[in-house]
């Protein structure tokens, strides 16, 4: 995003300067988009959030101010749902400019043969060789993916989060993996994973994390690490409902210069720039021009098309106005969930407890 803007700087004959300001990335799925729309015109986000800022009227409704072609080819072009994502209640509120899901992560020098299904995981766990990110964010995210590696959808009824036979089997899952590994498992994120596997020989395998080009790339300084499908169920199973991830680009309803932020926010999502100058210069794409271009792959060590079939059949969570509320509260109750992986059942009533009351709050369905 520095070097997107220091370009559009350029481009502008001095004319638009555009300041970044980062955040942690905790703070990138916790942190109230609300209160940062008053201060800032630009908010990189998670989709998520879509539902409270677009009811909130604190961002731009973006298909309305921008040509509908523009919007049907970014559509079309989307790795995934990552457009999609973005959108809620008839309208588009941001811009996929990043595409992400979970995916399983390993040392291709290390490891011949990957895990195909969550028993392999754990024979694989047995040996040390395993590190899954399972901090509370990551946590509560591969619950998600596990429930649809298990066959159900969460946060489909207003009674329950997920079933409890998919619920159970997801915390037993996870619960036999981590106890087979280091305890560090329970406080890292995918960051944490990937920096291990790409710079030390401890571990050689990730089964579910969100995947980053950064550490696949030729010109990447450790070990390459690879990206590609997640574990099944059982191996006869084709791996699908990987948690999408990626960030969308939203313009605050404060901005005073919206015609520059508009022709701001096209140039990051184009093609060109895309498949250029934001993979470049570090970034993981959100365009198929960067995904198809056989010459991106190559430089990121096969990520593209590894992890393309992974988000084709990725799972996007929900985006109405109060699901980002439940879900700061779910990932605040999963920072425990460790002990309860044994016996998950009041563990699992308690996450119950938070979805049907954010649900009241919503006065129903999201």
């Amino acid at each position: 995003m520095l070097a997107t803007a220091a370009e559009f700087e350029v481009r502008s004959g001095g004319r638009v300067a555009i300041e970044w300001v980062p955040r942690t990335l905790k703070d990138f799925g916790m942190v109230s988009v609300e209160e940062l729309a008053q201060r800032f015109d630009f908010i990189v986000m998670d989709h998520p959030h879509i539902g409270t800022m677009a009811e909130s009227g604190c961002v731009v409704a973006l298909d309305e101010l921008l040509d509908a072609q523009v919007m049907e080819t970014l559509a079309a072009n989307s790795p995934g749902r990552s457009h999609q994502s973005y959108r809620y209640g008839g309208h588009q509120w941001a811009l996929a400019i990043d595409a992400a899901c979970q995916t399983s992560a390993w040392r291709p020098d290390r490891l011949s043969e990957l895990p195909r299904s969550w028993e392999d995981v754990i024979a694989l766990a047995e040996g040390g060789e395993v590190m899954w990110p399972l901090c509370a964010v990551d946590s509560a995210a591969s619950f998600m993916t596990l429930t649809m590696a298990f066959g159900e959808a969460c946060a489909t009824r207003d009674d329950v989060f997920v079933s409890r036979e998919a619920g159970r089997w997801a915390m037993a899952t996870m619960y036999e993996v981590a106890r087979r590994s280091d305890p560090i498992c329970l406080t890292s994120n995918p960051i944490d994973v990937l920096e291990a596997l790409a710079h030390s020989d401890s571990f050689t395998y990730s089964p579910l994390g969100f995947c980053y080009v950064n550490y696949s790339r030729e010109d990447h300084s450790g070990h390459r690490v690879a990206f590609g499908e997640i574990p099944s169920k059982d191996s006869s199973r084709v791996p699908r409902g990987s948690l999408l991830g990626g960030a969308g680009l939203a313009i605050s309803t404060s901005c005073a210069s919206l015609e520059d932020a508009l022709e701001y926010a096209l140039y990051v999502a184009s093609p060109q720039v895309q498949s250029d100058l934001y993979y470049s210069s570090g970034g993981q794409p959100a365009h198929h021009a960067a995904w198809a271009d056989e010459r991106l792959n190559v430089a990121s060590g096969n990520f593209f098309a590894g992890v393309s079939p992974v988000i084709a059949n990725s799972w996007t969570r929900p985006n109405g106005p109060r699901f980002a509320a439940f879900q700061n509260g779910m990932i605040e109750h999963f920072a425990q969930w460790y002990p309860h992986g044994a016996d998950p059942d009041a563990f699992l009533d308690q996450l119950d407890r938070l979805f049907v009351d954010a649900r009241v709050d919503a006065g129903g369905r999201s």
